[in-house]
């Protein structure tokens, strides 16, 4: 393990190092100029890259960035985060270490039990978001937003119901891109 975090922490530091400058611009126009909007490349949680160690099929990028909203995949969100939020009962950690399908967990066993399941479904890995987001009560939380044609969906399991990224109520403060080791701050 201690090997493990080694090699994270400077492939970490890596990333860290070659994205420091790297920073894109939206431009969000209006009548009197231009405002842009500056998100920067961010460094994936630690947690997330030691996962990432274990779980290596589950962290390539994979061709695909989206998929197609159906009402098939509406319900195969519906059913895994409602299965995935009844299975691992809530437990505040205190190491953080990301994990599948414990008895017992905080939001980010949720997130990667979750997003586990969707990949042996077939979801691409590429529309498979992790985020990490402060509630409206300021606390750290995690969850998992499926990019698919008809907008991000966010599957939580601190709520029953799928919802919009935008009707979270939540501060999105570092989102994994298509490729799950890269990682954009908000």
């Amino acid at each position: 393990m201690f090997k493990k975090a080694i090699i994270a922490l400077a492939a970490i530091a890596a990333l860290g190092a070659a994205s420091i400058s790297s920073a894109y611009a939206i431009n969000l126009g209006s009548a009197r100029g231009t405002y842009k909007a500056q998100r920067q490349t961010s460094v994936a949680p630690i947690a997330f890259s030691l996962y990432c160690l274990d779980h290596i099929e589950e962290c390539t990028k994979s061709s695909k960035s989206q998929v197609a909203y159906t009402s098939k995949l509406r319900g195969l969100l519906a059913s895994v985060n409602r299965s995935v939020n009844r299975s691992i009962r809530p437990l505040n950690e205190r190491r953080d270490v990301w994990s599948l399908n414990p008895a017992y967990g905080d939001c980010d066993d949720y997130v990667m039990t979750k997003r586990s399941f969707l990949i042996r479904a077939g979801i691409p890995t590429g529309a498979l978001r992790v985020a990490v987001v402060r509630t409206p009560r300021g606390e750290g939380h995690a969850i998992l937003l499926v990019k698919t044609s008809a907008g991000e969906f966010a599957l939580d399991n601190l709520r029953k119901t799928i919802v919009k990224r935008n009707q979270t109520g939540y501060r999105f403060l570092n989102v994994a891109s298509a490729d799950p080791t890269r990682w954009t701050a908000h």
